[in-house]
């Protein structure tokens, strides 16, 4: 949601798609989500540079590269910088969804360049329902609200890090909703 309030072009491009899919006179429902693939580009980017820190422990002492890794030592694969590496992304700190709506992954691998779930066998279980659930809960949002920053000035939402398990916002992102489907009061009930 802050990285959409944040860009007047995308989140145009959400409603547009959605508007077309759904009308004005609807709720989003399980079957809408697979036609949604603007949508599904800008959940995508924005897990590619907001991703959770997974951590994993060597069950055993192991060598990578020309480190040991002892026995009971906390591992962290670094996808923040993997997920803003010029070598695979085109201006890597910019928002831009589009960048997924051409088959990025190439026919089901992302070869470590995409890796906001994990990747192979030890890939994050959930990874589809997780899915799954951020776009029909975004989706309702955006199709049944107008959102706006609580400052009520439009300006800018506040991406300033704070580090722990999450990267999270050291401020909470704080959006005032309005209705957008007035002509049915009753779906927003």
């Amino acid at each position: 949601m802050s990285e959409l309030l944040n860009s007047d072009k995308a989140m145009k491009s959400v409603k547009r798609e959605l508007d077309k899919m759904l009308g004005l006179d609807s709720l989003v429902k399980d079957h809408h989500l697979r036609n949604l693939k603007y949508l599904d580009a800008v959940i995508k980017e924005t897990c590619r540079l907001h991703l959770a820190l997974v951590t994993r422990t060597a069950n055993q002492t192991c060598t990578v590269g020309e480190f040991t890794v002892p026995q009971g030592t906390e591992v962290v694969v670094n996808g923040w910088a993997i997920h803003r590496d010029h070598q695979f992304w085109d201006e890597p700190s910019d928002f831009r969804p589009e960048r997924f709506l051409d088959d990025f992954m190439g026919g089901g691998s992302s070869g470590f360049r995409y890796i906001p779930f994990g990747s192979g066998r030890r890939s994050c279980a959930g990874v589809h329902s997780a899915e799954r659930l951020m776009k029909y809960v975004l989706a309702s949002f955006l199709h049944c609200f107008e959102w706006k920053l609580a400052d009520g000035e439009g300006g800018v939402v506040d991406f300033a890090d704070e580090f722990a398990l999450l990267i999270k916002k050291k401020r909470p992102l704080i959006a005032v909703p309005t209705p957008r489907l007035l002509a049915r009061p009753e779906l927003l009930a």
